[in-house]
């Protein structure tokens, strides 16, 4: 492509400033006056600058067959997880400009999930980031929409995990994202018009990369919740640009309860309440997914029997994801409260869930198809896992989840090397654990809840090889019971309608009518819920978990600071 090519439209480049909330005096200042001055950043790049971009290849596009490849891994591997995309605006035509920056990151993404030989014979991985990298700090894009969808692309480079500085990784990129994205409004509910679904997805994008970077980091989520107000996303966003809502939606919203909880645990405000509410939330989201996108479907009964049965839906890749993700919430949500005490029996069902995911993606070669957060995932559940060391009746099977854990990091080691800090700190928890001696007694690990029993319910074993053995002392097989409607369940159920709290859930608030100033997005309406649901006035007091925090030095190492060995963890 030649430079100059790509004339870049003017919209998305107006600037945000609310400082009138708080200076505002009788007359209201009039901000638009007050950016009534060019900016020098605007003017064209120098004939130096283009020079320099050409060095660096920035103009160069792959031929035709490999352009076409990557569009379409991009638009099927990527795009799913962030609809910020549309398929016509990296085609040539006669009535439109390409964004060469937006065409290169979209390169670089579908190139670090793509093993295409002709892909790696044109260029690298590396070749595509530097392009990209080379047009984003040069400001040859003006469009700052166009420039920050290409910034949350760039998340899928990731050359290296987070025990080492950088101004390449995801992290990095999720900040700069996030600090254009505050600079044009993208934080504010926007006006009616043919933008305004795009800069609600765009928004919602950024907010999940920065809940899933955050938990797999232990470090603070660059947005706060309580300073926007963009609404929930709904089908209607979604109209035209041929994503599939209902995935992105779920994803969303699992990903902000990922974020709430690590959040929580890391600055040790996971109180009562709060735990409470956001394992309710988790329950309403594995109750209100589409059918599509569930991993069990409940079958009738044969004709003479009362008991109907879970059955494995048909392999869906992207439904699969997501509920490694649920599963890794209630792992950490559930997990022994403190070093030395009885591991929970949901947190090790819900980890041995996450290596049966697992093991189909082996199955399927599907493991390079996944993003640097599924290494975090692994070794969240690789954590849960260990703790079975103490029971001979559950540690023959939990070793073999443990090896579907492993095998799947050194798999994903090959695309990023977060997953190598991760799968050295694993075996070396794995072997210290192996070195020490079994306790004569040790009391069985802590039985489900009726809360916990909810969260598991609708889940058959097919995916988890820990669960005939952990459930066998229950008086029904609680994740596949075959149970009819008016067993214990179902009283669960009921009782936690009757108390209000699926239906507070369920319906926040009528977001039609709702003032913006007075809506709360979708990550606050757990804390909004609280009270709804549950008749709490104030916080109670603290639960008495040591919850796990300080000073990062690995990826997901504030999970392991709660690991229940006296030898510490290596991370090298």
């Amino acid at each position: 492509m030649e430079p100059g090519l790509h004339e870049p439209a003017s919209g998305g480049s107006t600037t945000f400033l609310g400082r009138s909330e708080y200076i505002r005096g009788e007359v209201p200042i009039n901000e638009d006056r007050a950016k009534a001055y060019p900016a020098v950043a605007t003017e064209s790049l120098m004939e130096e600058d283009i020079q320099i971009l050409q060095l660096q290849h920035a103009f160069d596009l792959p031929p035709r067959a490999v352009r076409d490849g990557l569009i379409d891994t991009f638009m099927k591997r990527c795009a799913p997880w962030m609809p910020i995309v549309e398929r016509s605006w990296l085609m040539e035509r006669r009535d439109s400009q390409l964004s060469i920056l937006l065409l290169q990151a979209v390169f670089l993404a579908a190139s670090r999930v793509s093993s295409a030989p002709a892909v790696t014979a044109y260029a690298s991985s590396n070749e595509f980031y530097r392009r990209a990298k080379a047009l984003f700090w040069s400001g040859y894009e003006k469009n700052t929409i166009t420039v920050i969808t290409a910034v949350c692309i760039l998340h899928w480079y990731n050359p290296e995990g987070p025990e080492h500085v950088s101004i390449n990784t995801s992290g990095f990129w999720s900040r700069i994202g996030v600090g254009l994205a505050y600079q044009i409004g993208l934080h504010k509910e926007p006006p009616p018009g043919r933008e305004a679904p795009l800069r609600r997805r765009l928004w919602w994008t950024l907010y999940a990369r920065d809940c899933l970077i955050s938990a797999s980091h232990g470090r603070p989520r660059a947005i706060n919740t309580e300073d926007n107000d963009v609404r929930p996303l709904t089908p209607e966003d979604f109209y035209g640009c041929g994503a599939d809502d209902a995935l992105f939606l779920a994803h969303v919203e699992v990903s902000s309860l990922l974020g709430d909880v690590t959040q929580a645990c890391c600055r040790r405000t996971l109180t009562r309440p709060k735990r409470t509410a956001i394992e309710n939330a988790i329950y309403r989201w594995s109750r209100e997914l589409p059918e599509q996108l569930r991993l069990f479907q409940r079958v009738l009964p044969p004709e003479g029997s009362t008991a109907s049965k879970l059955v494995l839906m048909p392999y869906h890749f992207e439904a699969r994801q997501l509920h490694v993700t649920y599963f890794v919430v209630l792992a950490i949500l559930y997990r022994a409260s403190s070093p030395g005490t009885i591991p929970s029996a949901a947190a090790i069902l819900a980890s041995s869930f996450v290596a049966g995911i697992f093991e189909d993606f082996l199955a399927r070669d599907e493991i390079r198809f996944l993003g640097p957060i599924f290494t975090f995932y692994l070794l969240a559940s690789g954590v849960g896992l260990a703790s079975c060391y103490s029971y001979p009746h559950l540690w023959e099977r939990a070793q073999q989840d443990l090896r579907i854990i492993c095998s799947s990091l050194r798999e994903l080691s090959k695309r990023w090397p977060s997953a190598i800090g991760s799968l050295k700190a694993l075996q070396s928890m794995i072997d210290e654990t192996a070195k020490a001696a079994r306790p004569s007694e040790r009391p069985q690990p802590t039985p489900l809840t009726s809360d916990q029993q909810a969260t598991f319910c609708g889940f058959g074993t097919d995916l988890c090889r820990l669960g005939d053995v952990m459930l066998a002392h229950y008086p029904h097989d609680i994740v596949d019971s075959g149970r009819q409607e008016d067993d214990q369940y179902a009283r669960t159920v009921s009782d936690m309608m009757t108390a209000g709290i699926l239906a507070e859930l369920k319906t926040p608030m009528d977001s039609a009518s709702a003032p913006v100033d007075e809506y709360l997005p979708l990550a606050s309406v757990i804390d909004h819920n609280t009270q709804l649901a549950f008749g709490v006035e104030e916080p109670t007091s603290i639960i008495p978990d040591e919850v796990l925090y300080g000073q990062y030095e690995g990826i997901g190492n504030w999970l392991l600071r709660g690991w229940d060995c006296t030898a510490e963890v290596p991370w090298h």
